[in-house]
């Protein structure tokens, strides 16, 4: 969202398009720091792209996308940008070293389980390796603009994100990693995974497994992901899960 170099010279682009204002974010990261509070900077969709993003037309007529279509989510289609592609490896690496020059002061740059390849994608292809020195290399590139960031990943628990997702991340040199359990079905053995990194995330769906997790002195960190896409009303919810706690 905010002006960069590496877009404008890759697609000709300043920004995505939005009504985000670029001094926005660092009022919020002097105001954030102000209170004692970390800032970080959550890259969601990873390496998967739709047929709203403003660049997806571009990635096509470059044969950017490995074969097929990722169908995890119900609801949209997400293609997958090939990271053995000298052009897409190159311009993750320049424009997370960009950013995190950009906003010094940013305390951890965070991915997600957007950065994988999905098993249902046609050809039975092992992209494991591949994604792995991806990831390392932008991890390099960032760590070497700025040394002082957290690069942290929130991510499925590790025997799913390399059974499923070709994501062997526990070979990715991650700072901090956080584990999804966003399915209550097998809630307890997540959390008992979790216990054992960073911390774990859950969905405001989930809020009534606070106290419990609170309790528990080996989760370290609990992350509340927005699902329905409020944040403000995920936020109200978590604190009546929290108050006097």
């Amino acid at each position: 969202m905010y002006h960069s170099e590496v877009m404008q010279e890759t697609f000709g682009l300043k920004s995505c398009p939005n009504a985000f204002h670029e001094d926005w974010l660092d009022w919020m990261l002097d105001e954030a720091h102000k209170q004692d509070m970390q800032v970080h900077a959550y890259f969601e969709k990873g390496i998967k792209l739709d047929k709203n993003s403003p660049i997806f037309a571009q990635a096509v007529d470059n044969n950017w996308f490995v074969p097929g279509i990722d169908r995890t989510y119900a609801g949209v289609d997400h293609y997958l940008l090939d990271v053995t592609n000298p052009e897409i490896s190159d311009f993750f690496s320049q424009i997370s070293a960009e950013f995190v020059k950009r906003y010094p002061n940013i305390d951890a740059v965070q991915w997600d389980d957007y950065l994988g390849y999905y098993d249902g994608l046609p050809g039975n292809v092992d992209r494991t390796d591949s994604l792995t020195r991806f990831v390392k290399r932008m991890r390099e590139s960032i760590k070497a603009a700025n040394p002082n960031v957290s690069f942290d990943l929130c991510h499925h628990n590790p025997y799913w994100s390399d059974r499923y997702f070709d994501a062997d991340w526990t070979n990715w040199d991650t700072d901090r990693a956080f584990i999804q359990a966003y399915n209550d079905g097998n809630f307890s053995d997540e959390i008992a995974i979790a216990e054992n990194y960073s911390g774990v995330a859950i969905t405001e769906n989930q809020l009534y497994h606070m106290d419990s997790l609170l309790r528990n002195e080996n989760i370290k960190s609990i992350l509340i992901f927005p699902l329905s896409g409020n944040p403000e009303e995920a936020a109200s919810r978590l604190r009546q899960y929290t108050s006097g706690q």
